[in-house]
């Protein structure tokens, strides 16, 4: 019932070789109709394209996100059917102002977001962990005054985001990806048991 509230992805987190295109948390708040969000970066080069070249205003449908199988882990892409407006185009370059990195530029390539009417979702040609709200506010987007916050980061993102952020509306939300937390979850072959903490 008190918002803002960050749900932060951790088992597709970039910084830690996560593919920054898993779609299930964005998929889930879809189908919980959660409203007054903001999610990203998505990185997803051939959607920024799309939306480039439809331009600001325009209404697009895409297959958004899940482009990257992750064989090692046994899953496989799943890209998202979304349509909305592209709110905003930029060139996905900030100053870096947070406490972690201060003034140094951040480089996310191209970048635009879509508006789904319930949700700004910022979609990035590169991979870039959000550990500064520059990568919402960058594009127009205050995270501080939406209600939900969708990220990918597992603790990077404390250092930007701790301050505005009550402590007890910070939810790790953890779903497959490469940078699971849950161990049970990994395929080993090359470990010897029994071995902490998977025994």
């Amino acid at each position: 019932t008190d918002y803002p509230v960050v749900m932060a992805d951790h088992g597709d987190n970039t910084a830690s070789g996560g593919t920054q295109d898993v779609m299930s948390v964005i998929e889930e708040a879809i189908k919980q109709e959660l409203e007054d969000a903001c999610a990203g970066p998505i990185c997803d080069p051939a959607c920024v394209e799309q939306m480039i070249k439809a331009g600001v205003g325009a209404e697009v449908t895409l297959e958004l996100g899940g482009k990257i199988d992750m064989p090692a882990m046994g899953l496989k892409g799943k890209p998202l059917k979304i349509t909305g407006k592209v709110k905003a185009i930029t060139d996905g370059q900030f100053v870096v102002t947070g406490p972690m990195a201060t003034g140094t530029t951040v480089r996310m390539g191209r970048t635009a977001v879509l508006d789904t009417g319930k949700m700004q979702i910022v979609v990035s040609e590169k991979r870039a962990e959000p550990y500064d709200l520059g990568v919402f506010t960058h594009c127009g987007i205050d995270p501080r005054r939406k209600k939900y916050v969708l990220i990918k980061s597992r603790q990077h993102f404390r250092a930007g985001f701790d301050e505005h952020f009550m402590p007890d509306r910070i939810l790790e939300v953890d779903v497959p990806g490469l940078t699971t937390v849950m161990l049970d979850r990994v395929p080993w072959r090359a470990v010897p048991r029994p071995i902490w903490p998977l025994d």
